[in-house]
């Protein structure tokens, strides 16, 4: 692999070059949803590639909430930007360029072995990828450590497994104080509950999007929705989502939450609450690899663009280590970024770049079927129906696959 001062040197004869080529007084139009500190950036980031390209403007569009009814609305009009932020790939994609060719002539140079597969994989359907990353958080376990120190439970150890986070959550467990050992979400983000099916040696769905029958109903599924059921049954878990509005996030950063299971974003306001935590990677099903789901935003071009090499040379640009160095708000896409910034000797932060190096090799469900919308209105039904019954995982799974076949045909 490149070193990341070679890589910055690539990147900057490339930028050379293209200035070079690139004609005079050109506009490309750059579509974000982000606001306040993060579009500073990102104008910041804009300025930088006007800067290394003479005649070349670069007209950063901030559509901020609503930002898919703005870039539908703007596509159906005939009037997309030639650059936007993407993340919804099934919907999208007719609208969007491949950037296979791209790669293929500029990987080695731009040293995109640097960016994990996995994190391209996130915007790859059919084998064509729609999207660069641009940033990205993978799911860890925040853990108190007052809470484990009073219990004189352990704290997360490499290797660790649900067996031993269930112990835990049952030594720290107080309810006549309010206090729990985990929370269990009973309408979860079907996109991120995949990762506990992953880890337990299963999927949504096939591989070619059109079986759920012995997927989404394996036995190894029904183990993974028992086990969650049996803690909230036995007091180790609180069930939340289910009759009030109360988030894992606000009991952990309330001092009342042992472990939880969250992401990137929810570390913000942990940091703020003063909570002593740490964080940890998943734990394990027994022996079998953990996997985490991959919330990753990208960056596309469109199909209708009239400037497509100069819409690739600003989407190759803000996957510059020196772009991604910039982007302070987001987890590096770039492994030699993380690394010389030393977020992957944080020991706050080093979990999620551990999770990220594991999660290759899956394909969340909603890449496979553009029907998956629909078919995970039944799955996200099952899931919520066994943490109410405390049970019945397999009944209520069989039950998803019967109503989703119509979907398959």
């Amino acid at each position: 692999m490149k070193t990341f001062a070679t890589t910055l040197a690539a990147l900057a004869a490339s930028a050379a070059f293209a200035s070079a080529v690139l004609a005079e007084d050109q506009v490309i139009r750059f579509a974000t949803w982000d606001s306040e500190e993060s579009l500073a950036i990102q104008e910041a980031i804009a300025a930088k590639f006007e800067e290394a390209n003479p005649g070349v403007q670069v007209q950063v569009e901030a559509y901020g909430d609503g930002y898919d009814t703005k870039l539908a609305a703007a596509m159906g009009a005939g009037n997309a930007p030639d650059v936007m932020y993407m993340w919804n790939f099934p919907a999208y994609a007719p609208s969007l360029m491949p950037l296979n060719d791209f790669i293929a002539k500029d990987g080695e140079a731009m040293n995109i072995a640097d960016i994990s597969p996995a994190l391209i994989d996130t915007s790859k359907i059919d084998g064509n990828v729609y999207g660069l990353p641009a940033g990205f958080t993978t799911h860890v376990i925040f853990f108190n450590k007052d809470l484990l120190a009073a219990a004189g439970v352990a704290e997360p150890a490499k290797g660790w497994t649900w067996d031993d986070l269930r112990k835990g959550a049952q030594a720290t467990t107080k309810p006549a104080e309010q206090v729990f050992g985990f929370a269990v979400d009973a309408k979860p983000d079907p996109y991120d509950f995949e990762e506990f099916f992953w880890s337990n040696g299963t999927q949504y769905i096939s591989d070619d999007g059109k079986t759920v029958e012995g997927f989404m109903n394996s036995p190894e599924a029904a183990e993974v929705l028992t086990m969650f059921a049996d803690m909230i049954k036995s007091g180790e878990a609180v069930a939340i989502n289910i009759g009030d509005q109360t988030s894992g996030s606000a009991l952990f950063k309330a001092g009342k939450l042992a472990f939880f299971e969250g992401a990137m974003w929810n570390k913000g306001g942990i940091d703020e609450s003063g909570v002593n935590y740490g964080v940890a990677v998943l734990p394990a099903f027994g022996t079998k690899p953990v996997k985490s789901a991959i919330n990753a935003s990208a960056l596309s071009i469109s199909k209708d663009t009239k400037q497509p090499d100069l819409a690739w040379e600003f989407v190759k640009f803000y996957a510059s280590p020196e772009a991604v160095a910039m982007r302070k708000n987001d987890l590096p896409v770039r492994a030699s970024v993380a690394e010389a910034s030393g977020m992957t000797a944080d020991p706050k932060l080093a979990p999620f770049f551990e999770m990220l190096a594991v999660s290759g090799g899956t394909t969340p469900a909603f890449l496979k079927n553009p029907e998956w919308a629909r078919i995970q209105e039944n799955l996200s039904a099952a899931i919520e129906a066994t943490m109410v019954d405390q049970g019945n995982a397999q009944a209520h799974l069989d039950e998803a696959v019967s109503r989703s076949a119509r979907f398959l045909k």
